[in-house]
């Protein structure tokens, strides 16, 4: 049904519990498994609760793309934690 809209992209989550989604209870990497699994006609990105201690195991789950807010804005230094969530994604070495 939401397809019918024609979006640009599919937001998957919340991942884990944020605080940029209060109320919402968080979907799991279960989730995340089900959304790759489906193969969806979009890109897709895997939301919420996302930061360099977790995008491992999203990645793992299955997601190829994530959004994050906290992980960057709340960073001690936002173009560093920037750059190497960037890093992780491309798989590139710590």
């Amino acid at each position: 049904a939401a397809l019918a809209d024609a979006p640009a992209y599919i937001a998957a989550g919340p991942v884990h519990a944020t605080p940029t989604k209060p109320g919402r209870a968080p979907a799991g990497l279960a989730y995340v498994r089900a959304v790759a699994a489906l193969n969806p006609p979009l890109p897709w990105y895997a939301i919420g609760g996302i930061d360099a201690s977790t995008i491992h195991e999203v990645l793992a789950a299955g997601a190829t793309r994530v959004a994050v807010v906290r992980a960057v804005l709340d960073a001690r230094d936002p173009a560093q934690a920037a750059y190497d969530l960037r890093n992780i994604l491309r798989g590139v070495p710590a």
